[in-house]
């Protein structure tokens, strides 16, 4: 079942939402809107849910236009970000709610719930409730229960947002085994780019209500067409300069002192000599060896060595601000040393200053 928002958008008095939103999700993707707190990505869920209803602009499933059908009629199931669970009631009878509003016999309710929770892992917790169960289980019998109704699409409200570092990595992982096991539509929220990037198909990009940029995760990584998603996406460096020459596809920009060569992709205009630009480069592609005679060469002074086990997070004050690096754990690296690092000229995103 595909799902698609035409000109999506939705005002709530002076403050608008969702402005003008269009993405198309294919059958079986695991799509995820991704963003800041308040960008509209919740409310963008909601609208395709039938929760809320867009002041303009339609939403598709398979072609068919279903912007006013009621949500018990979208055969689309939510779970919400505080899962939602009746606390009276015990894990079975969570689950079988939905199927008794939809009047299924006994005996397939029971079998549809025994089955669900069997595929969830929470066989055996049937006559809990919901006080009785670690937030990991609670989170489970929420998607249990939206799973149970047979759903063609699953919408997905920032699930993991209150299960704790460790727990939200196993759960990350359950639900893309779910999701690809079922082969079921899912459009996921979350403000959390490490949990975007692990579980999606393709991610939208939102900010102030819209879409900045669709994309795969490793594209939006590493060759993003516009400056938002390059400094929201994983961690950064951004330099400001001036382009003074563009040779072939490399563009070579004067920072202060120093002049700094890109030939990565850039973003969505291609500047030209005399452009205001920012340049964008990721601390793991810091080196203390140059690679080739196209490595940009910076210094600096060590202010800062955190050990993160797999890689040195080292901060280095520059004549150009304060640079972060990644190098190998076994690097020597001392407070105060002086050190030169190299960027290859492929690394480095260029960005217009509108």
């Amino acid at each position: 079942m595909s799902i698609e928002l035409a000109g999506v958008s939705k005002r709530f008095g002076k403050v608008v939402a969702v402005d003008r939103v269009s993405v198309r999700i294919e059958k079986g993707e695991f799509f995820t809107f991704l963003g800041p707190s308040g960008c509209g990505k919740t409310t963008t869920l909601r609208i395709m849910a039938g929760l809320e209803t867009p002041d303009e602009g339609r939403v598709l499933m398979d072609g068919q236009d279903i912007t006013y059908l009621p949500p018990h009629k979208r055969d689309i199931a939510m779970v919400f970000q505080n899962y939602a669970l009746w606390p009276h009631m015990t894990v079975f009878e969570n689950v079988a709610y939905g199927l008794k509003v939809r009047k299924l016999p006994v005996d397939e309710v029971r079998r549809r719930v025994r089955e669900v929770l069997e595929f969830v892992r929470l066989e055996g917790l049937e006559g809990r409730y919901p006080a009785q169960l670690s937030g990991g289980q609670q989170q489970r019998v929420a998607l249990a229960r939206a799973l149970a109704v047979q759903p063609r699409v699953l919408l997905l409200d920032e699930p993991l947002s209150n299960l704790d570092a460790k727990l939200r990595v196993e759960m990350r992982e359950e639900l893309r085994r779910i999701q690809r096991k079922l082969d079921i539509t899912t459009v996921y929220v979350t403000h959390d780019q490490e949990e975007a990037m692990a579980l999606s198909d393709r991610i939208a990009v939102m900010n102030s209500g819209r879409v900045v940029e669709v994309g795969e995760p490793e594209e939006l990584y590493s060759r993003p067409r516009t400056l938002f998603t390059a400094t929201f996406i994983g961690r950064y460096n951004l330099l400001e300069g001036r382009v003074v020459q563009v040779i072939g596809n490399t563009l070579v920009v004067e920072c202060g002192s120093l002049r700094i060569r890109s030939s990565s992709p850039t973003g969505e205009v291609r500047p030209l000599p005399g452009d205001q630009v920012y340049l964008v480069f990721r601390p793991h592609n810091a080196s203390t060896n140059p690679t080739s005679t196209e490595d940009n060469e910076l210094s600096g002074r060590v202010s800062a060595v955190s050990y993160l086990g797999e890689r040195l997070e080292v901060k280095v004050e520059t004549e150009h601000g304060r640079i972060l690096v990644y190098l190998p754990p076994n690097s020597t690296i001392t407070l105060g040393r002086h050190i030169r690092f190299y960027i290859p000229s492929k690394d480095i995103l260029t960005y217009l200053r509108q």
